[in-house]
């Protein structure tokens, strides 16, 4: 894995997988609100949703694991 993309976009660095998860699913799981995924998304700290259609859309399992992994990891590193 390339440093740089860890530490920015580790889910870059991720296979999609096979298990999409909606909106719903992804803010339920954590923890966030709707409006904070967005947000993150815009600064490019939370892996984007992928278009399925003109009216769903759907983030990959896997990069949501590698997001919170690397978040856990960046935790562990530096715990203030």
């Amino acid at each position: 894995m390339n440093s740089e993309t860890n530490s920015k976009a580790p889910w870059k660095d991720c296979s999609p997988g096979v298990r999409l998860l909606r909106p719903e699913e992804v803010f339920e799981r954590t923890g966030l609100s709707r409006s904070q995924v967005y947000a993150m998304i815009a600064d490019g700290a939370f892996p984007p949703f992928l278009k399925l259609s003109t009216r769903a859309a759907a983030l990959p399992e896997t990069w949501l694991e590698c997001f919170i992994e690397s978040r856990a990891q960046a935790i562990l590193k530096d715990p203030a």
